[in-house]
């Protein structure tokens, strides 16, 4: 313990050395300071973004938030949706007129004027819906929590359940076509239908199973949170701790590819030759030979809040995440331009090299 005169010695030399630092200091002139341009287009949290072509794109989040551009994301304008008190964790157009939007204790919306009005739709459901798919202006899926799987044969005008009741989230739902599609969530869950979803089956991709001793607690197989085929047999997963998974026969085998990274990955795009991935923290992933390999090009983007979802039409890309990120790229991916959010690139708090 400090005696009281070591105590008071530490105290003096305290005030002497503020008062050497203070003492050549003039008035704080804060209109010296240069502050930052901040483009921000919303301050909620994005969770999708639909490019339906390199033009019309849409993106919805918390409180309801749908925002729309024409110009490929350079500007956007908010529509009103009417759902202000529910978070909208998916949207999906099938063209410029035709889209729909679903989320929080099973909000379902649709507009058939581009947005222009959002009219409510009966899920049937009051789980939280968490992902919508449609393969056409007809045949859509919803996902989500409770092992919620609801479907749609008429563009929405009715939902019947497919499934209900499980003890398992489900995050992503994606379909090659009518018949045949995919479904991941929590604890490592791949299902698979050939029928439109009448009847599903389990898939397991025994390289992500942990690996334990007889000496440790069982560790759950990692969540997986998106999902993309390109046809009916050639797809990708990626999920927690950086899993990126590929199948080349439909699911009946799957197989890990390094990540590079061991952060929780979101959302994949493959786009002709090239890949692209997001994820927690910034995390941007890319590849160039058709999602075989990936590397990481987190200075593409240059934040450090969560993407969570990255979509592609033609040349037009656009990614959306955490306090109204909005990244967009006219280059297949060549180049990223933030439009809204904040990037630690910024010269004026001298933080380029954070």
């Amino acid at each position: 313990m400090f005696s009281h005169r070591r105590y008071l010695t530490y105290f003096i030399l305290t005030v002497i050395f503020t008062a050497v630092l203070f003492s050549g200091c003039k008035k704080f002139d804060r209109s010296r300071i240069k502050m930052p341009e901040i483009k921000m287009v919303t301050p909620e949290n994005l969770h999708s973004v639909s490019c339906v072509d390199s033009q019309h794109i849409w993106a919805s989040g918390n409180y309801g938030t749908i925002l729309f551009s024409a110009d490929s994301g350079k500007t956007w304008q908010p529509q009103e949706s009417r759902i202000s008190e529910y978070l909208l964790g998916s949207i999906v157009f099938t063209d410029i007129k035709n889209g729909w939007a679903a989320g929080v204790n099973g909000t379902m919306i649709h507009t058939a004027d581009g947005g222009q009005t959002w009219i409510k739709q009966d899920s049937h459901t009051t789980s939280n819906l968490l992902d919508l798919f449609f393969v056409d202006s007809d045949y859509g899926w919803a996902v989500g929590e409770l092992g919620t799987v609801i479907h749609t044969a008429d563009g929405g005008k009715t939902w019947v359940r497919q499934m209900e009741g499980q003890d398992a989230i489900l995050n992503d739902v994606f379909f090659a076509d009518r018949e045949t599609g995919w479904i991941v969530g929590e604890f490592g869950t791949i299902m698979h239908t050939s029928d439109s979803g009448m009847t599903w089956t389990s898939q397991q991709c025994k390289d992500i199973e942990p690996e334990i001793s007889e000496t440790e607690w069982e560790k759950p197989l990692p969540a997986l949170y998106g999902l993309y085929f390109i046809d009916p047999l050639e797809g990708w997963i990626v999920g927690m701790d950086g899993v990126i998974i590929k199948t080349i026969d439909g699911g009946q085998t799957w197989k890990k590819l390094a990540s590079a990274t061991d952060k929780p990955l979101y959302s994949i795009v493959i786009k002709g030759g090239k890949g692209f991935v997001v994820g927690c923290k910034g995390v941007y992933l890319e590849s160039k030979d058709k999602g075989q390999t990936w590397q990481q090009r987190n200075e593409a983007l240059k934040t450090k809040f969560w993407l969570r979802e990255i979509s592609f039409a033609e040349d037009t890309g656009v990614i959306v995440g955490e306090r109204g990120t909005v990244a967009r790229s006219d280059t297949g991916g060549a180049k990223w331009e933030l439009v809204s959010g904040f990037s630690y690139d910024m010269e004026e708090f001298g933080l380029s090299d954070f």
